[in-house]
């Protein structure tokens, strides 16, 4: 099934070949290959490609140069070894990645077939790998747009939506009278599976956010919700860990159902922060009023200085202690990522 990544590349390619036939000059081949090899998905990871295509051009064409005319005295294979060396050394010192093989495809065509037409080759090469870049950027930009930013921010926005179904999931498993309507839930390993898709995507977003990307908004409105996605996810693990039991005493049921309010009143939450990750960047705002603890979870301080809570087991009372910490660190982790949010967007 075509999608719209792989009909916009066929689309840019059969524009550069069409640009390319009019021009009637030799090589434009290599705006298609540039296109094909460019075209990475979004726009922040397009311009690393282009780099790294650019880079491998040039630095494969100088040394193609050099090595020709210094080297060509040599065995062909004692030449073209050393001129590859020299390629790796300098490619590794630049940090070059896919550019290497760009660069080691110049030398070994240009020294075995194109030896002798050099001098007209080499900038053939290089105008159309450029135009095949700028017409891949062009088209993430202006054709069904794919910009990092807002894919990133999407990646965010599934695993709060994951969230909030896991914190339901967690909450019916409190109260098990009531009916809750059935809905997919993610264990902790796929949670964190999710998250670790999301910071995968910032590599692409901070190519375009220009030359101090640490310091711009997205990027620190990106590190609070990474900071407050992962003490979320971990606070699944830890309640995965530590499952109620099915008989409790009356006291010890009230504090599981204060739990499982929290739970809910945390999950609607993160529902909110997805929708509101969805818009486009700079129209994205945290909820205006403060998260709203439910009267059950903030008159807990009392219930737990009942005398009736003693009457559970040791055993027990650890756990339901540990479950009630791991729900305050949720609740502060969602507090503490809405203050920062609402920090950032005023700033911004």
């Amino acid at each position: 099934m075509i999608n719209r990544n792989a009909l916009r590349t066929a689309l840019t390619a059969g524009l550069g070949n069409g640009f390319a036939f009019i021009t009637g000059l030799a090589d434009g081949q290599y705006v298609a290959l540039a296109v094909l090899s460019v075209s990475g998905g979004t726009y922040g990871g397009s311009i690393e490609l282009g780099r790294q295509r650019l880079l491998g051009t040039v630095l494969g064409s100088i040394l193609l140069l050099i090595g020709y005319e210094c080297l060509k005295s040599l065995p062909l294979a004692v030449g073209l070894a050393i001129t590859m060396g020299c390629l790796r050394l300098l490619g590794g010192a630049l940090g070059l990645k896919v550019g290497y093989k760009v660069g080691g495809m110049i030398l070994v065509m240009g020294w075995l077939v194109h030896e002798g037409n050099l001098a007209t080759w080499i900038p053939l090469r290089f105008f159309w790998t450029a135009l095949g870049v700028l017409l891949t950027l062009l088209s993430l930009r202006l054709f069904w747009p794919v910009r990092g930013i807002s894919l990133c921010f999407n990646r965010y926005a599934d695993l709060f939506r994951d969230l909030h179904h896991t914190y339901l999931t967690l909450a019916a498993r409190l109260n098990p009278s009531e009916a809750v309507a059935a809905s997919p839930s993610s264990s902790y390993r796929q949670l964190r599976a999710t998250l670790q898709n999301a910071r995968s995507q910032r590599p692409a977003m901070l190519q375009e956010l220009g030359n101090q990307p640490s310091r711009h908004p997205a990027t620190l409105l990106l590190n609070s919700l990474d900071a407050a996605a992962s003490r979320l996810v971990t606070m699944v693990r830890g309640m995965e860990r530590a499952v109620p039991t099915a008989r409790d005493p009356q006291l010890v049921a009230r504090l599981h159902r204060a739990e499982a309010d929290l739970l809910t009143c945390m999950a609607q939450r993160l529902l909110l922060w997805e929708a509101q990750l969805r818009v486009p960047f700079g129209q994205s705002r945290p909820p205006l009023q403060p998260l709203q603890a439910p009267q059950s979870w903030v008159d807990l301080g009392s219930e737990l200085n009942d005398p009736v809570a003693n009457s559970a087991s040791l055993d027990r009372l650890e756990r339901i202690a540990a479950r009630l910490l791991l729900c305050r660190q949720a609740e502060q982790a969602i507090r503490d990522g809405e203050a920062s949010w609402q920090a950032i967007m005023a700033r911004n």
